[in-house]
């Protein structure tokens, strides 16, 4: 679909978004990473993460391989830097390993995994001392993949970013979080999500006006 983005409803008045028309007004974003898998089926995740959480080496592998693409490409979005983004996911699953004996289920193990991954992120953020660097443009595009300016522009919008506004903007139109699970994964009040979510979409329209 070849179409910019749009902002939501003016004032944000809306307390529950349709998200169909969000995903719609946001398609040529959700188009700039390609290739991500489906969601974790929940119900084989309950077959294998009881023996995970007891260390059994086959389940860890099994953790790793179902969450490792979404992982990595979470960090990588958050990051702009395929090296920083392998560290920040080795250092999640390093993190997630060790503290899977202890995990009660409370959230989705995905959704755990992601605050973990974000919160490794930020550490690396602020570790760099200065405002993140552009994305890397060097993605493989596949042959004829439609609106590749425009994708680069988006790319490039969302990089301008601050980290906050990046991390939440991510979560929802990336990985289809629900306002739940985004405050879960940042640790913040629902209302708190809603209203940052309101400003980073206000804040990315602007950089990408600016750029297009």
């Amino acid at each position: 679909m070849d179409m910019k983005p749009e902002t939501a409803a003016a004032g944000g008045a809306e307390d529950v978004p349709d998200v169909r028309r969000e995903r719609l007004e946001w398609a040529t974003v959700e188009e700039v990473i390609v290739g991500i898998p489906p969601r974790m089926d929940t119900l084989e995740e309950r077959v294998w993460l009881p023996a995970a959480r007891r260390g059994e080496r086959w389940a860890l592998e099994h953790f790793y391989a179902h969450h490792q693409p979404r992982l990595y490409a979470l960090c990588y979005r958050l990051l702009g830097r395929e090296e920083d983004a392998q560290d920040a996911m080795q250092a999640a699953f390093v993190q997630a390993f060790r503290a899977l004996p202890g995990f009660r289920g409370d959230s989705a193990a995905r959704t755990w995994l992601f605050r973990i991954a974000v919160n490794q992120a930020m550490t690396i953020l602020r570790r760099r001392g200065a405002a993140p660097l552009p994305m890397e443009f060097d993605m493989p595009v596949p042959d004829g993949a439609p609106a590749v300016t425009e994708r680069l522009a988006v790319r490039a919008a969302m990089a301008r970013l601050s980290p906050e506004h990046r991390a939440v903007l991510t979560l929802r139109y990336w990985e289809s979080l629900a306002y739940d699970e985004i405050a879960t994964v940042l640790g913040l009040p629902m209302p708190t999500v809603k209203m940052r979510l309101k400003r980073a979409r206000d804040a990315f329209r602007r950089h990408y006006d600016a750029g297009s």
